[in-house]
């Protein structure tokens, strides 16, 4: 699988990259876990760490020093529960970035990369005596923005920030929502009792354009969120952004993560600052994707997790 990776961007023109794994910030999302460690100085004093749960922050340091087409096969880390069929706590994730590449370019590209390494890997696979019946279909992902996704598979009308979804849903018979959820809490169960199980139906799909509210670290442009993610079945594989440019945007939704982590109890890292300079520099136009390599692997493999992917895993077992 690596080989295919290697193959499909340096053939592009990328260039392939490492990033540091011990980090001052392991990432901006709200709701991720961390492992929190501490190197000691010369004087015994201990200065906190993380292990990275993504190289976002430092690869997009890299592309603000005039790399316009990079990639890296990262080791990731998340704590907290990250233990199931298809999760662990360390794993490996593909992620890359081209500057003055369109979002629509990018989805595409992305589609492009899922039928290259399917197809690569269908002759190593037959040699293994390993089922390779997923690699000879046609991968063909429906494009589906959030918007459209809930009026066809909900019957409601999304409107970012709505007080009233709950309600709407509870309304729709939906089952996991309760009337006093707020918008976050009832937009993401809605997700996932009624629009995840659609997808499934309708095969492997990219969901795009997000509301505003769930833009991470995307562009929010023409009212939506330039963000998408790709199913294969019921699975997430990946989560794109068309990349938010801006510093002192980038710095007041990473204050308002670490305000709502704060409001949950969870750790709160702090803001690297290099990031921040190099966003000030001469930071390009660009896309990023950051693509769960394990998960792919055991859906081309036609594996129902991906533990047999993950060496060693039994030493995480209670």
């Amino acid at each position: 699988m690596r080989l295919s990776v290697r193959t499909f961007f340096e053939s592009s023109g990328y260039i392939e990259v490492d990033t540091p794994i011990l980090v001052v910030s392991p990432g901006t999302e709200t709701y991720l876990r961390y492992f929190e460690t501490a190197w000691f100085d010369h004087r015994q004093k201990p200065i906190r760490r993380y292990l990275r749960s993504s190289p976002e922050i430092h690869m997009k340091q890299l592309l603000s020093e005039s790399l316009p087409k990079i990639f890296q096969i990262a080791p990731c880390f998340r704590n907290y529960g990250e233990f199931s069929d298809w999760h662990h706590p360390e794993f490996a994730l593909l992620e890359w970035y081209e500057s003055n590449l369109s979002f629509e370019n990018f989805m595409q590209q992305t589609e492009d990369f899922l039928q290259y390494s399917a197809n690569f890997m269908e002759t190593h696979l037959d040699h293994c005596g390993i089922d390779s019946s997923f690699c000879k279909k046609k991968i063909s992902l429906h494009r589906l923005t959030v918007s459209d996704a809930f009026h066809e598979f909900v019957g409601i009308s999304l409107e970012d920030g709505d007080p009233s979804l709950a309600a709407k849903a509870v309304d729709k018979g939906i089952l996991s929502v309760r009337p006093g959820d707020d918008f976050e809490t009832a937009f993401f169960k809605i997700l996932l009792e009624c629009v995840e199980p659609n997808i499934a139906r309708i095969g492997p799909t990219i969901l795009y354009d997000y509301p505003p509210s769930q833009a991470a670290l995307s562009l929010v442009r023409h009212g939506v969120a330039k963000r998408c993610e790709v199913y294969i079945g019921r699975i997430e594989i990946s989560n794109g952004f068309e990349e938010l440019a801006d510093p002192e945007e980038n710095k007041a939704r990473y204050f308002a993560s670490m305000e709502q982590r704060r409001s949950l109890g969870f750790e709160i890292p702090d803001l690297d600052p290099h990031f921040i300079d190099a966003l000030g520099k001469q930071f390009p136009p660009s896309c990023g994707q950051a693509l769960g390599l394990d998960r792919w692997l055991a859906i081309i493999c036609n594996l129902p997790q991906v533990g047999p992917l993950i060496p060693f895993r039994d030493h995480f077992e209670p």
